[in-house]
């Protein structure tokens, strides 16, 4: 073996090494068990890379050539690396844990629909002052610096994780993590394929609800799975300027706040409310012809009640999920800003909402079908890196 193979087999067994470590770290009891699919997912993609690169080192071709090809293989897997080592670290772990579940809790209850089962989402601390969501083959362009342009691109959109970016400023402010369940809604929306029925659901409705309607159905599946803690969390993003003018995709302000009041009280007799109606009623045929919230149930007078709790630094109620938790946090502070915050709500939130979260891997997948969708993509993308 020459010296150069001798070199690349090392650099190789580097990047090996790693993949088998975050395994490890996301095996059951360990500390990243919640993200086991998902690690599982991106790691089998990876592997068949590494194979690859371990063939190709023996083979003669340059080793320029595999050196980059390992490098750019890395640039891959560091688009996830900084996401998961971040839930290493306490300051961002406590937060994130709670943001994962959230996550888990609003999109769980439509997993059993989809054609195939899938990872839930990834929820990461991001520059945007804005939360977004990419979904499984969406554009991750503004993520992303391909080399050459528009390629790393294409290949993390084959990875089959979607993700969830919040602001990092959400980390000690957490009534503003109930925008993560808009975000599970566009998620939903995709996984399902769900736009064909929201589309024929406001067939009567002019124009630009079309054109606005990922955002008002997104809306529509926060407000269903956060009750009316959505609502203040809402307003309060909408109050920053956040959230369009109604000329793009994205309603006025005021008509989103209305089409999720129309959702929670059933509003006055407006457009809005007509949609909002459509939207809940459906029938969805990919969840069994049912309505959404059907599927998609919220205990508001334990939402309310534990707000006050809250506020009078009692100890939230057990019976409470962390998407209930969430809620009343944000009816809390919506309530008295200054009584929450005297009162420590966050850190007391945080600490029950990780009470609430048992141990164990979540079962979006078998790491089985997690492991074969990996290793499918996996091929994909080592087309697309070649």
């Amino acid at each position: 073996m020459t010296r150069r193979a001798i070199e690349l087999h090392a650099k190789i067994a580097g990047l090996e090494a790693e993949l088998a470590a975050w395994r490890s770290l996301s095996a059951p009891g360990a500390r990243l068990e919640k993200h086991h699919t998902q690690i599982g997912a991106i790691t089998a993609a990876l592997q068949v890379a590494v194979d690859h690169l371990t063939a190709r080192a023996d083979s003669g071709d340059p080793w320029t050539a595999t050196e980059h090809l390992l490098i750019r293989t890395h640039d891959v897997l560091d688009y996830f690396r900084a996401k998961f080592a971040l839930r290493l670290a306490d300051v961002f772990a406590d937060y994130l844990t709670v943001a994962d579940e959230l996550a888990w809790e609003c999109y769980e209850p439509v997993r059993t629909y989809a054609p195939r089962r899938k990872e839930p989402p990834l929820v990461f601390l991001d520059r945007s002052a804005e939360p977004f969501s990419i979904a499984r083959g969406a554009d991750y362009a503004t993520e992303l610096i391909a080399k050459p342009p528009g390629s790393l691109r294409r290949v993390v959109e084959r990875l089959p994780v979607p993700l969830i970016g919040v602001p990092w400023f959400h980390l000690r402010h957490l009534p503003d993590a109930l925008v993560i369940a808009h975000e599970v809604g566009h998620l939903v929306e995709t996984d399902l394929d769900l736009t064909p029925t929201l589309q024929t659901s406001i067939a009567g409705a002019r124009p630009e609800w079309r054109r606005w309607l990922g955002e008002v159905f997104a809306d529509v599946y926060a407000a269903l799975a956060t009750g009316p803690g959505y609502l203040s969390a809402l307003s309060d993003f909408l109050d920053t300027g956040s959230g369009g003018t109604g000329a793009g995709a994205y309603p006025p302000p005021e008509t989103r706040l209305d089409v999720v009041r129309a959702v929670l009280d059933g509003g006055r007799a407006t457009e809005a409310a007509e949609v909002a109606a459509a939207l809940v009623a459906g029938p969805y045929p990919q969840l069994g012809g049912r309505r959404l919230d059907e599927i998609l149930t919220f205990d508001r007078d334990l939402a309310d009640r534990q707000a006050s709790a809250l506020l009078l630094r009692m100890a939230p109620d057990p019976r409470s999920n962390v998407r209930t938790l969430l809620s009343s946090a944000a009816l809390a502070f919506a309530r008295d800003p200054e009584t929450y915050q005297k009162a420590g709500t966050t850190d007391r939130v945080v600490h029950a909402a990780h009470r609430k979260i048992t141990a164990g891997v979540r079962a979006a997948t078998t790491p089985q079908a997690a492991a074969e969708r990996g290793r499918e993509a996996g091929e994909a993308i080592l087309g697309l890196l070649l």
